[in-house]
């Protein structure tokens, strides 16, 4: 299969835009301002990974896991689990072509109206709610969530969440949805998309 990435050896000497980051944010941008006719170029870091790529085991998974820590750095800079500890917060990003992407299971979740209530959000997105619902409703159209079928094949970790949540006073348990075809088709992007072949490489990378 064709890569989409070059080395840096085979970059141009003139780029009308530099987007930085490949993820979400990157890539659309990187995308509309290409079909704009501009000359584009997109730095990232990390791998690009191609279907079978992706690590299946326990030790494949240490072997692409990067920490940063006060203490220092430990793993590899192109690790694809990027793990960043701090004081009060930890995150998990991803690291290579497609960003966090990689690893978050293609979740399709709306934040909560709560979310926003905490002040160090920018007030002006606070105060634009509307504005938020529309890119949502846009966001939506586009990628066309859906929970995972009831007709698909059972999945154990699924299940013994279901079962989980039964014992929980109060809990409510439900099929979020995510952005994953369960049927050949055309998307609403106009691209040809197969359908989910159950591999786990959007939530192992």
């Amino acid at each position: 299969m064709e890569r989409l990435s070059k080395p840096i050896q085979e970059r141009s000497d003139v780029y009308d835009v530099i987007v930085v980051g490949s993820g979400y944010g990157g890539a659309i941008a990187a995308s509309r301002l290409a079909r704009a006719g501009k000359r584009v170029c997109v730095l990232g870091r990390g791998e690009e990974r191609q279907p079978g790529e992706y690590p299946n085991t326990l030790p494949e998974m240490l072997d692409d896991l990067q920490v940063d820590t006060p203490e220092g750095h430990f793993g590899r800079r192109t690790a694809m689990f990027d793990l960043r500890k701090n004081a009060d917060q930890n995150a998990l990003i991803g690291c290579g072509l497609g960003g966090s992407s990689l690893i978050n299971a293609n979740l399709a979740l709306k934040a909560e109206d709560r979310v926003f209530d905490d002040p160090s959000w920018p007030q002006a997105l606070r105060d634009d709610r509307a504005g938020l619902e529309q890119g949502y409703d846009r966001a939506l159209a586009m990628l066309a969530p859906m929970p995972y079928p009831e007709t698909s094949p059972p999945l154990p970790k699924l299940q013994a969440l279901e079962d989980q949540a039964r014992g929980v006073s109060g809990a409510r348990f439900y099929r979020p949805p995510i952005n994953v075809t369960f049927e050949d088709g055309v998307n609403a992007a106009g691209v040809e998309q197969k359908a989910c072949t159950l591999c786990g490489d959007c939530v192992s990378g």
